[in-house]
């Protein structure tokens, strides 16, 4: 019985949590510095407290 409540309770938090994934996906836009690790380019707009968004709306 206790096993069975387990299973269910992990299952709820699987399904919650690729569900805020998904979520995410389609609200959230992807910046090009996301999975940059260290270009250039991120650390001087670092330097200058910026972000990639800030970046590129001066362009």
């Amino acid at each position: 019985m206790w096993q069975e409540i387990a299973i269910i309770i992990i299952a709820i938090c699987v399904v919650g949590y690729v569900g805020y994934k998904i979520y995410c996906l389609f609200t959230k836009p992807i910046s090009p510095c996301d999975t940059c690790i260290g270009c250039s380019l991120k650390e001087q707009l670092k330097e200058k407290s910026l972000d990639c968004k800030d970046f590129e709306k001066k362009k």
